[in-house]
């Protein structure tokens, strides 16, 4: 038997959008006090800074504890990538400093299509069109199997505040 994970505390990876507000809403109503939230502002984009305090704002009211993580220097070099590398960086150094079990991801069924087209689009080998996987060492990707738009729904059922992040409708990311 492993560790109860009733007992466990889990961070979200929040950005705001209705998929991770989603799955926070999610984890806190399967999790009442067990959930943190945190989002990363990397200030790439205007109006970055006032989707954090959206959510800072819905967990405040939800009693769910928020966290704003910045990176120490602005991002160089290629942004998507090193916006990544950063975020996940930034997340495991806040999961540690909080002693939290997992970091879970919104990531979906159709970010796994994107992921695979676009890893069919570079002619990536056979070995590069794994699928995101569910658990990647402290991170957890718990709706794989979840479609955006049942995402979507439960946010505009359950009145949850979200952007809609421009980057995602961006063909260049």
């Amino acid at each position: 038997a492993g560790p109860d994970w009733h007992r466990l505390h889990y961070g979200v990876a929040v950005s705001g959008g209705p998929d991770s507000m989603a799955l926070l809403w999610l984890m806190a109503a399967l999790l009442p006090g067990q959930i943190h939230a945190a989002t990363v502002d990397h200030g790439l984009r205007p109006g970055s800074d006032d989707e954090a305090r959206m959510v800072a704002g819905f967990c405040a009211r939800e009693l769910i504890s928020h966290s704003t993580l910045n990176p120490p220097t602005p991002i160089k070099g290629s942004q998507q990538a090193a916006a990544r590398a950063e975020r996940y960086r930034l997340l495991e150094q806040w999961r540690k400093d909080n002693g939290l079990a997992y970091i879970l991801t919104a990531h979906h069924a159709d970010d796994q299509l994107e992921t695979i087209v676009m890893r069919l689009n570079r002619s990536s080998g056979v070995g590069g069109l794994a699928a995101i996987r569910a658990k990647n060492g402290f991170i957890m990707r718990p709706l794989l199997h979840w479609r955006r738009d049942d995402l979507v729904r439960i946010a505009l059922d359950e009145d949850l505040p979200f952007v809609d992040d421009p980057s995602n409708s961006d063909s260049r990311f």
